[in-house]
């Protein structure tokens, strides 16, 4: 009898407890509801929708506890529900293909603590979750358990466009075979509908894999482009997405003008070397990874350059067929791979300037060293230009650079151990040299 009144009140001091922090919590929102947005200053109104994001991000991860919990248990049948999805969407007042999405969460953060944890602690938010929860599949769940921790810990140091990188690397250095399957599938899955509505009006709609997506997107985004300036001179008004549709329009008659024997366009792949957090990387010149298979398509229709690095952040040399200042560019293009405005913008290589750090009329050096990537809006706008940013520390590239990366980095990845001593001579070699 003893026992069970105990049970009892065990039971009435949990409801009671869990009663107070639902009741807590909505007097917490009630409270912020009450805030005027247009009475804070501009600090205080940043301060706000920041610490707004990441709690909500902290909420999720207690959302996605209980709701876990509650799917297991299958809490959900008590109604005759159809499937949980369906009950939480009628209870929530939500679609039910979002209801999908937070119980496919919660049912990946069981098995990701690490995860589970960043997203509890603000660090990451449930796009995150998505993002390693694609690494998290069952037939490589043993190597993803160990690498997590190390996955969570990238993630919550980079911007998400770089984070998603990562990842796609990671599952391809996991399980290769899946990779190459998966861009197999996705070559399988290409296809293009084109169809007339009653009034004769044309729907396009399909799926391209990454790299025909890319020569595609490229060259409608470069006529798209060529468009809008066309428009600001004549003063005409569209919309990007009017513009894309004239584009379209425009490839078609270049088409069908355009002489058999013309140039066409030839993909770009790169190869980074001599970085060993960089090496064996395959991806397109936007950035776009790429499993390394589906090169074998286009190798007599691409242009393939390496890219040799010392370090992380210095280049020595750019192969490919470019002038100097071409090469150049596309040193600045590799290492930084994004806008690198402080705001943390990720407008991709292809689509940015190469800025001066010290401007040129300030006799700053045309070298990767004073080089950066920004995009048109953070280069051009002087309201918005970043000025006071400090160039990279220079230091002369010579051919001997060249050779000591070249033979580094073959010792490192053919013969780590057995090669150190040679590595040892090289960099003596080296030093005494420049000594």
């Amino acid at each position: 009898m003893c026992c069970f009144m105990v049970v009892g009140l065990v039971h009435a001091c949990y409801h009671e407890h869990m009663s107070t922090g639902v009741e807590d919590l909505a007097g917490v929102i009630d409270s912020i509801l009450d805030v005027d947005p247009l009475a804070l200053s501009d600090s205080q109104l940043h301060e706000l929708v920041v610490t707004l994001q990441r709690q909500r991000h902290r909420l999720a991860a207690a959302a996605a506890g209980a709701l876990a919990a509650w799917d297991q248990r299958m809490v959900w049948v008590s109604d005759g529900s159809r499937s949980a999805a369906a009950r939480l969407a009628n209870e929530t007042s939500s679609s039910t293909s979002s209801s999908r999405v937070e119980l496919r969460r919660a049912r990946q953060l069981r098995s990701m603590p690490e995860t589970a944890a960043a997203l509890a602690a603000g660090d990451l938010s449930p796009d995150h979750v998505d993002l390693i929860g694609k690494a998290n599949q069952p037939w490589r769940d043993a190597v993803f358990a160990s690498h997590e921790a190390t996955l969570v810990e990238q993630c919550r140091s980079l911007r998400f466009h770089d984070a998603r990188k990562v990842v796609d690397y990671w599952c391809q250095r996991a399980d290769a075979t899946a990779a190459e399957e998966q861009a197999e599938r996705q070559r399988q899955a290409a296809h293009l509908d084109v169809s007339s509505t009653l009034d004769k009006t044309v729907v396009i709609n399909g799926v391209l894999d990454p790299i025909s997506g890319s020569i595609v997107s490229d060259e409608l985004t470069r006529l798209e482009r060529e468009l809008y300036l066309a428009d600001q001179r004549d003063g005409v008004t569209r919309t990007t997405s009017q513009r894309r549709a004239a584009a379209i329009v425009e490839m078609a008659r270049r088409s069908a003008t355009t002489p058999a024997d013309g140039r066409r366009p030839r993909p770009l792949f790169t190869v980074l070397a001599g970085d060993e957090t960089a090496s064996d990387l395959c991806e397109l010149a936007n950035g776009t990874v790429i499993a390394p298979g589906q090169l074998l398509d286009w190798i007599g229709d691409a242009d393939l350059e390496t890219v040799l690095f010392d370090g992380p952040s210095t280049v020595i040399s750019v192969s490919h067929r470019r002038s100097f200042t071409g090469a150049l560019r596309r040193a600045v293009e590799v290492r930084d791979r994004h806008c690198q405005h402080t705001s943390g913008c990720d407008v991709p290589a292809d689509q940015c300037d190469v800025d001066h750090v010290v401007p040129h009329a300030a006799h700053g050096e045309t070298s990767q060293f004073n080089g950066r990537l920004e995009c048109p809006t953070h280069n051009r706008d002087s309201g918005r230009h970043d000025h006071g940013v400090r160039p990279r520390p220079s230091r002369p590239v010579t051919r001997l650079d060249e050779i000591r990366c070249r033979l580094r980095w073959q010792c490192l990845r053919e013969q780590p151990d057995d090669d150190a001593d040679q590595l040892m001579d090289i960099e003596h070699a080296d030093s005494t040299v420049r000594g």
